[in-house]
């Protein structure tokens, strides 16, 4: 009975199918630099601004919500968002599972390198195709990994985490 609720618990939710192009952003501290085999962690942007709404803007939340922070973690450094519009061709879901095998439109992410991101905090990987909102402690966004080269073939925005914040 308790090994059946602990399998449960444990269990992933769904994810969804996102559109054959969407826009995507890569939330990363300042001084983050990426090359074109980089592999960036990425969240629909409909959805960061979701979260930016849902924490009342407080940038120490989201960035909670986002797997970048801790649960008590403040925000000390400064961040940035670049944002991109990315085929759906393009991106891998950073789970467990057969790498290659697609699940709700998109392959599972088959190197290791494209499993976890850069700046996200290990606790953060559900291995779920989605994040943990480290601070509140339930399912974050949806994330999804794209090959820098392959996110800037149409061009690409860089905003300031606080004007971010203020406009959502």
């Amino acid at each position: 009975m308790i090994a059946a609720l602990v399998a449960a618990a444990l269990a992933c939710e769904p994810v969804k199918e996102p559109a054959e192009a969407l826009q995507v952003a890569w939330v990363s501290k300042v001084p983050a630099a990426a090359g074109n085999d980089t592999w960036l962690e990425v969240v629909p942007l409909a959805d960061l601004r979701g979260a930016i709404e849902k924490n009342a803007r407080d940038s120490a939340s989201v960035l909670r919500a986002l797997g970048l922070l801790g649960r008590t973690q403040p925000a000390r450094a400064p961040y940035k968002v670049t944002v991109f519009e990315v085929a759906r061709s393009t991106l891998c879901r950073p789970m467990d599972g057969e790498p290659g095998s697609v699940v709700s439109g998109v392959p599972v992410c088959d190197t290791p390198e494209q499993k976890q991101g850069p700046g996200v905090r290990p606790a953060a990987y559900t291995g779920c195709g989605y994040g943990a909102d480290l601070g509140a402690g339930v399912r974050g966004l949806d994330v999804y990994r794209v090959r820098w080269s392959d996110a800037v073939t149409q061009g690409f925005c860089v905003l300031p985490w606080a004007r971010m914040l203020k406009e959502g």
